[in-house]
């Protein structure tokens, strides 16, 4: 467990936000974290996803580190959507 600076990229406007997170964090508690200080807007659609920069996605339950996240990652944040769903699925 450390404590690690990382940048993170806001899904629409291009703003970015640097912060110190617990590398043992979850993607569900990043993002929690980034609707409470009011980077990201509540995203009724299916939430967001997060991806370490290189292309590694965070999954919900997955921790930071494990996705590759150290000192000074770029972290993106990406609404998640359903797109590529059949209509007949709806």
């Amino acid at each position: 467990m450390a404590n690690i600076n990382v940048k993170f990229l806001h899904p629409t406007d291009g703003t970015d936000m640097e912060a110190e997170v617990d590398d043992q964090m979850t993607a569900h508690a990043v993002i929690n974290e980034l609707l409470a200080n009011n980077f990201i807007p509540n995203n009724p659609n299916g939430g967001y996803q997060l991806f370490v920069k290189g292309g590694r996605e965070v999954k919900d339950n997955g921790k930071l580190a494990d996705s590759g996240a150290v000192e000074s990652s770029t972290i993106r944040v990406v609404p998640a959507t359903d797109a590529g769903i059949r209509r007949e699925q709806w």
